[in-house]
């Protein structure tokens, strides 16, 4: 994936990482596992990262995300493309605790008469969040990745998550790609009435991506409530989860859930 140099750029490259179903089809590690035995395996290896305070060992277990997406033939590339984001925003939401937690200051300012210092026991801190924030999405994202969105949907109802839930995230997923494809339309309108022979992304148009997303919104909304209506009268109810049975397990799967529920409870307890 190239680097995005205009607006549709963008909008093409957020379509191509939130479709899964394409690699979900390939032969790999983790398409061969039982759905249901990837995803205790990896709550197994979530709930165990939440006890791991050392960042060696943390930054350690985050090389095992890596290995599933090399072993299930998912682009590297496109696997940190997928978790950057989030990644990104859990730095971003840590960097209070660089100067709320007390301890040896690395860096001292004084700003309008406040004294601010980022501490060593700080930046410890929140380097520990963010990543282990980054290893339970990546951990995540291979779950959907490996299994395809509706496979991921039908274990949901196999569990019992209620019908609600279920139905949110399938419409959600279901109608971003429409909503891109609207955005695409717009951006194109917009391209055919203000026509430049260079069209490079800049602070210009960061700017009227965001024009277009408030009209986007509103646009989402209306059609939102056709939609509703349309479903409505031609009968739509929310699917029962009890006529989805739980996926049988191989042997083969349960050895790989219990080997990695195994590994993991014995790194946290280190």
């Amino acid at each position: 994936m190239n680097a995005p140099t205009s607006l549709r750029d963008i909008m093409a490259g957020a379509e191509s990482l939130v479709y899964v179903e394409d690699l979900s089809e390939k032969k790999g590690l983790m398409q061969a596992i039982n759905p249901l035995a990837k995803l205790i395996a990896i709550i197994g290896m979530i709930i165990a990262s939440l006890f791991i305070t050392n960042l060696t060992v943390l930054l350690t277990i985050c090389v095992i995300p890596m290995v599933f997406a090399v072993s299930s033939r998912v682009p590297l590339k496109q696997f940190f493309l997928r978790t950057a984001m989030i990644a990104l925003f859990a730095a971003v939401l840590s960097t209070l605790t660089l100067f709320m937690t007390p301890g040896t200051a690395v860096w001292a300012a004084s700003i309008g008469g406040f004294n601010l210092s980022i501490t060593l026991e700080g930046l410890m801190r929140g380097t520990v969040f963010t990543v282990r924030v980054w290893f339970c999405v990546a951990s995540l994202i291979m779950l959907v990745l490996s299994t395809g969105f509706d496979k991921t949907i039908k274990l949901f109802a196999s569990i019992k998550v209620p019908s609600v839930v279920i139905q949110l995230f399938s419409l959600t997923y279901r109608y971003f790609f429409v909503s891109v494809e609207e955005a695409q339309s717009v951006l194109i309108a917009k391209e055919a009435r203000t026509y430049v022979h260079k069209r490079n992304l800049n602070l210009q148009s960061l700017k009227d991506l965001g024009s277009i997303i408030a009209s986007l919104f509103i646009r989402t909304y209306e059609r939102s409530e056709r939609v509703y209506l349309a479903m409505k009268a031609r009968g739509f109810q929310i699917e029962d989860n009890s006529k989805h049975s739980m996926p049988k397990l191989r042997i083969r799967d349960v050895a790989f859930a219990s080997s990695i529920i195994v590994a993991f409870a014995a790194i946290a307890m280190l």
